[in-house]
């Protein structure tokens, strides 16, 4: 009687999860997916066309191979590669080009040589079952190098670095911190207007080890540190982790170069005056490309110090006024009508009406 009973139960749990199973597939949903699933147990690397997922970009990649004829046949081998998206603080904006938090993008250690690489020699591709877009939108990321899971941090005008901890609302730490990190333990303190970092480790947090994105600099990646936080005057202190590879919002550019492959997905063309940098694409995921200049040094690591990999490509003057813009086309016709109309403006401060 008890064998029946144990029975019963698994043949009424097998069909509960089968039920369950068809509801969840019904609605888009993976039953079995967990919050952790693209950082390892989602597959982000295939050998055929047919896996690519609609609404994702991609990076195809075969030495010695030919994207055509991988669209015919199973490659053999892993040659496309997902852009993946890591944590990231513009959720539902990820097409904006602002918002009232500068844009910060994380990826942690064990998962950053995810990112994919795109060379001259490489394609990006983009997947959808609903649209061709009518752009492609690039926002380019500054790399910071690995750190602590705090970005955005600012200084008042003694020096001191903090990051606004409850200037809105409760939520506001996740513009600062990655909540996937280990740095997540701050949001346990008491909700003050401003949380400030003094030290991490034995790096004095100042203008020399604080980035433009205000991410900590010079740490070792995934050595962990006693950093010193302040709740007001009172000293707290938290063992982080530098395991966290940090990206700031950059430059931002629109292409509409692409090619239709007969097959699920376009290519988008990289534009040529592109520098070897990150990029996340049309809101759905980063990559990392590496200029004709820059291939021979890359270590084809997920970080490389050797390579400037935020030079940047449009060029301001000391009042922020753009005055290099290889992206815009039109951009010498609009200096020359310019340095036209200041020269008109000049003449007429010069023409002295008692002259006449």
């Amino acid at each position: 009687m008890g064998n029946r009973k144990v029975l019963l139960i698994v043949v009424i749990a097998v069909v509960v999860l089968a039920v369950g199973a068809v509801v969840a597939t019904f609605l888009g949903v993976d039953l079995f997916a967990t919050v952790s699933g693209e950082a390892g147990k989602q597959p982000d690397a295939f050998s055929s066309v047919d896996d690519l997922k609609s609404g994702k970009a991609y990076v195809w990649h075969h030495d010695g191979g030919d994207i055509k004829e991988d669209l015919k046949k199973d490659a053999g081998e892993n040659v496309y590669f997902t852009c993946i998206t890591g944590d990231y603080n513009f959720k539902n904006e990820e097409l904006g080009e602002e918002i009232e938090y500068p844009r910060s993008i994380w990826v942690d250690s064990a998962t950053d040589d995810r990112i994919p690489t795109v060379t001259s020699k490489d394609r990006l591709i983009y997947v959808s079952s609903t649209e061709v877009p009518q752009e492609i939108v690039f926002e380019r990321f500054a790399d910071y190098g690995y750190s602590i899971g705090i970005s955005n941090m600012e200084a008042d005008k003694g020096g001191h670095y903090f990051m606004t901890f409850a200037d809105v609302d409760d939520d506001d730490y996740k513009y600062f911190i990655d909540m996937n990190s280990d740095a997540s333990q701050l949001t346990e303190l008491t909700a003050i207007t401003r949380l400030y970092l003094d030290k991490v480790g034995d790096v004095k947090v100042n203008e020399d080890s604080v980035s433009d994105g205000g991410t900590v600099l010079g740490l070792k990646k995934d050595k962990k540190y006693t950093c010193e936080f302040y709740t007001g005057t009172y000293y707290q202190d938290f063992n982080l982790t530098a395991n966290i590879h940090c990206f700031g919002s950059m430059e931002r550019f629109v292409n509409y170069d692409y090619e239709f492959m007969h097959s699920n997905f376009i290519v988008v063309e990289i534009p040529e005056y592109f520098k070897s940098g990150y990029y996340f694409v049309n809101g759905v995921g980063l990559f990392r490309y590496v200029a004709d200049s820059d291939v021979s040094k890359y270590n084809g690591k997920a970080y490389d110090a050797s390579i400037d990999w935020n030079d940047p490509i449009i060029l301001y003057d000391d009042d922020g006024v753009v005055i290099y813009d290889p992206s815009d086309p039109d951009f010498e016709e609009k200096q020359k009508q310019k340095e036209i109309e200041e020269k008109s403006d000049k003449g007429d401060e010069d023409y002295d009406i008692t002259d006449e």
